[in-house]
C-alpha cells in the first residue's frame, strides 16, 4: 500500500511539474531593428540586438516609407496596382497594427514631436497636398498644399523645415525652396516662411553639425537623367555645408561617387550611402571627416539603399541582395550580414522600453 501511494505521489509530482512548464510564456525576443521591405511574403521585418530574424508579416501593399516612434512603427501604404492611402501603426513587440486612412496618397513621412508630417505625390494647380496626424490621438491635425514636392525635412522647434523642389517639365532654373511649417498663434498648423534658395535642385539629406546645416545632393552627371532638369551634366553629386537660415551654401565638396541618399552623423564622422532608385543601383558608403570635409574612406556595400546608426554600429538595407549590413563605425569595416528577404528600402532602430519612455 505504501509503495502504491509513493507512485501515486511522484506521478502527481510529475504531472504538475510539467503543467507548470507547460503553461510558463514564451521569452519573447525584444526588438531591436524594424525592417521595411517593398515586396514578398512578409514586409515587416524585426531583428533582436543579436541582429538575428525574430518574427515577420505582411502588413499593406506596399510600403513606401517609415518611421519608429517609441515602441511603435509607423509606415506608409499608397498601394501598387490600385492606389491607398493607408498609415499603419504597428506594435514592434507583436506587430498588431491599427490603419488610419489618408485623404491623399503617401509618399514620405517625418515624425517630430508626437506628429506625423506625411509629405504626398499628389499634385494639383496649386503644388502638393500636404498632411499632419496627431499620434497620439492618431487622427488627421489638418491638410494644407505645399508649393513643391517635398525631398527632405530637419526638426526645427515648433514644427519642421521642408526643402522642396518646385520644378517641373516647363520651368527651368533655380527652383529649390526651403519651408518652415509650424503652429500659429491659434493652434493650427500652416507655412510659417518660405525661402528661396540658390541651388535648382533641393537636398536628399541634411544634417546639423557644430551650428550649420551639412547637406548632400544627388547630382545627375552620371547615371538616369530626368527630363526635368535642363542641363543634368552641370550637376555633380556634392556635399555642401549650408546657412541654418538662408540655405545659402558656404561651401561645396564635390563627392566621387554618384546618388548620395543620406548623410548620417558619428561624432566628426558622417556616413553617406550612394544609391539611386531610379535604376538600383549603388555599392558605396563613403566617410567624411567633418572637421576637414575630407572623404576618408569608403565602404563598399551592395545597393545600400538606406543607413542608420545604431550606437557605435552602422545598419544598412542592401536593396536587391535583401540583406542588412553591419557595420563598426570604429574599423569601418562589416561585422555581419543578415539575410532578411526580397528589397528591403529602409532599416530603422527601435529604442529600448525605457529610452521610448523618456
Amino acid at each position: 500500500m505504501k509503495k502504491y501511494l509513493v507512485f501515486l505521489l511522484v506521478i502527481l509530482l510529475l504531472s504538475t511539474a510539467c503543467q507548470t512548464v507547460n503553461e510558463l510564456p514564451l521569452k519573447k525576443e525584444t526588438p531591436h531593428l524594424a525592417v521595411i521591405k517593398q515586396t514578398g511574403k512578409a514586409n515587416i521585418v524585426i531583428l533582436n540586438k543579436d541582429y538575428k530574424v525574430v518574427e515577420e508579416k505582411k502588413i499593406g501593399h506596399f510600403l513606401i516609407d517609415g518611421q519608429v516612434d517609441g515602441q511603435t512603427l509607423y509606415a506608409i501604404d499608397p498601394g501598387i496596382e490600385q492606389p491607398l492611402k493607408n498609415l499603419y501603426a504597428v506594435n514592434v513587440h507583436d506587430l498588431s497594427y491599427q490603419t488610419l486612412a489618408l485623404p491623399y496618397i503617401p509618399h514620405k513621412i517625418f515624425i517630430h514631436d508626437r506628429v506625423a508630417y506625411i509629405a504626398t505625390s499628389s499634385v494639383s494647380k496649386a503644388g502638393f497636398p500636404f498632411m499632419l496626424v496627431d499620434l497620439d490621438s492618431f487622427s488627421l491635425i489638418d491638410t494644407f498644399t505645399v508649393p513643391g514636392a517635398v525631398r527632405s525635412f530637419i526638426p526645427v522647434e515648433n514644427g519642421i523645415t521642408l526643402y522642396v523642389n518646385t520644378g517641373g517639365s516647363h520651368n527651368y532654373g533655380p527652383y529649390a525652396k526651403k519651408i518652415r511649417v509650424g503652429k500659429r498663434t491659434a493652434g493650427k498648423y500652416a507655412i510659417l516662411e518660405t525661402i528661396e534658395t540658390p541651388q535648382e535642385l533641393p537636398p536628399n539629406d541634411v544634417i546639423w553639425y557644430q551650428k550649420k546645416n551639412i547637406a548632400v545632393y544627388a547630382g545627375f552627371a552620371k547615371g538616369p537623367k530626368p527630363r526635368w532638369v535642363k542641363q543634368p551634366e552641370a550637376y555633380t553629386s556634392k556635399m555642401k555645408v549650408l546657412d541654418p537660415k538662408t540655405g545659402s551654401s558656404l561651401q561645396e565638396i564635390d563627392l566621387d561617387e554618384s546618388f548620395p541618399q543620406q548623410i548620417v552623423r558619428k561624432g566628426d564622422l558622417a556616413f553617406i550611402n550612394h544609391y539611386t532608385d531610379l535604376d538600383m543601383t549603388g555599392e558605396m558608403i563613403t566617410v567624411f571627416d567633418l572637421k576637414t570635409m575630407k572623404q576618408v574612406d569608403k565602404i563598399r556595400s551592395e545597393t545600400p539603399s538606406f543607413i542608420a546608426l545604431d550606437g557605435s554600429h552602422l545598419v544598412v538595407a542592401n536593396y536587391v541582395p535583401g540583406t542588412v549590413s553591419v557595420i563598426d563605425t570604429q574599423k569601418r569595416k562589416q561585422i555581419q550580414h543578415v539575410t532578411v528577404g526580397e528589397r528591403p528600402s529602409k532599416v530603422l532602430v527601435i529604442p529600448d522600453h525605457e529610452t521610448a519612455l523618456r
